[in-house]
C-alpha cells in the first residue's frame, strides 16, 4: 500500500517519534524512506516583502543547510541499518510549500509529520506546517505527537501497532480510512476497532424530528455500518471489535482510545458531507488537537 513515504525533519526531538513510526511503517511496507529538511526563508522573504531591501536567498548561512544535510542524514543512517533505501534532500523556502511540492515530485504516498504536542497555541494549532500538509494533500498523513524520548511508552519506541481504530460514519472518506485501517492491520497482526457514534449535535440539523426517530435512524445506520467493517474484516482475515456509542464524537473517540488502548487512529478527512479543501473536517480536526496517539488521516476524493 506504502511504497514511498516521507519524514521531514527540522532536526529536533519533536520529530523522533514520527521517524520511529516513519522507519517501522517503510520496514513493513519495504517502502523508500525520504528524509527531507527545508531551510526556512519565510520569516526573511515576509520582511523582504515589506521593504526594499534585495538579498540573495541563495547566500544563506552554510550552517542552516549543513544542520539540514545532518537531520536528513541520520534518518538515512537509521532506514539503512534497517535495510531499507533512504533518499535524502535538504530545500529552501517555505516549509509546507516546499513539502507538497516535494510530495508530488517524488510520489510520496504517505507522509509522517510530528507536532508539537498539545500546551498553549499549540493545541488549537497543532503545529502549522502539518497542519498545512493535513488540510492540503491528498496523500494519508500520519501526525504523531511530541514527546520527551523518555516519555515514550514501549509501542510507540517500537513504532508498532497492536490496537487500531477506525471512527466511521459509513461516506465515502470513512471507508477509504477503513481500507487503510484493514490493510495496517493485517501488516502489524493488529486489532481493528470499528467505532460509530450516535451524534446528539445531529438532532439539532434535523428540524421536524423527535430525538427517538432520529436516534432509532442513526442507530440502523450505525449497525450497518459496522457491519460492514466487520465483513471486510473476516474476508482479510483481521481480528476486529466494533461498538456503537452515543455522545460528542471527538469526544467519544478519546473516551474509546482511553479504554481500549489504541495506540493509532485512522480517520478519513472529510466526514458526512463535502467540507472544503482548506477545512480538515470537524471532528477529525478536534482529534488531531486532542489526540495523544498518532492520528492517520485519509483525504477523501
Amino acid at each position: 500500500m506504502y511504497t514511498d513515504i516521507l519524514i521531514p525533519t527540522d532536526g529536533s526531538d519533536n520529530v523522533e517519534p514520527a521517524v520511529q513510526y516513519g522507519l517501522d511503517l517503510a520496514g513493513r511496507y519495504d517502502a523508500t524512506v525520504h528524509a527531507l529538511h527545508i531551510v526556512d526563508s519565510s520569516p526573511i522573504e515576509r520582511k523582504l516583502e515589506l521593504t526594499a531591501l534585495e538579498i540573495d536567498l541563495e547566500t544563506l548561512p552554510d550552517t542552516w543547510y549543513d544542520a539540514g544535510d545532518a537531520a536528513t542524514q541520520q534518518i538515512a543512517t537509521r532506514a539503512a541499518e534497517h535495510g531499507l533505501e533512504a533518499v535524502t534532500e535538504v530545500r529552501r523556502g517555505f516549509p509546507a510549500r516546499e513539502i507538497r511540492s516535494y510530495i508530488t515530485d517524488t510520489g510520496i504516498d504517505l507522509v509522517c509529520m510530528g507536532t508539537r504536542g498539545h500546551s498553549g497555541l499549540d493545541r488549537f494549532l497543532l503545529g502549522s506546517v502539518t497542519t498545512r500538509i493535513v488540510r492540503t494533500v491528498d496523500i494519508p498523513v500520519l501526525s504523531v505527537k511530541s514527546k520527551l524520548t523518555e516519555a515514550l511508552s514501549e509501542s510507540e519506541k517500537r513504532g508498532g501497532f497492536e490496537d487500531i481504530l477506525v471512527p466511521t460514519d459509513g461516506s465515502k472518506p470513512a471507508r477509504e480510512a477503513v481500507t487503510h485501517a484493514l490493510d495496517l492491520a493485517r501488516t502489524y497482526d493488529a486489532t481493528l476497532h470499528a467505532l460509530y457514534v450516535v451524534d446528539r449535535g445531529a438532532y439539532a440539523s434535523r428540524p421536524g424530528w423527535t430525538w427517538d426517530e432520529l436516534q432509532q435512524v442513526l442507530e440502523q445506520n450505525g449497525d450497518t455500518v459496522v457491519e460492514d467493517v466487520q465483513s471486510r474484516a473476516a474476508a482479510d482475515g483481521v481480528s476486529v471489535a466494533a461498538e456503537i456509542t452515543h455522545g460528542v464524537p471527538h469526544q467519544a473517540i478519546g473516551e474509546y482510545c482511553d479504554q481500549h488502548g489504541i495506540d493509532l487512529i485512522v480517520m478519513g478527512t472529510h466526514g458526512r458531507s463535502g467540507i472544503s479543501r482548506r477545512l480538515i473536517g470537524s471532528v477529525t480536526e478536534r482529534v488531531l488537537r486532542n489526540s495523544d496517539e498518532p492520528v492517520l488521516t485519509i483525504r477523501g476524493v
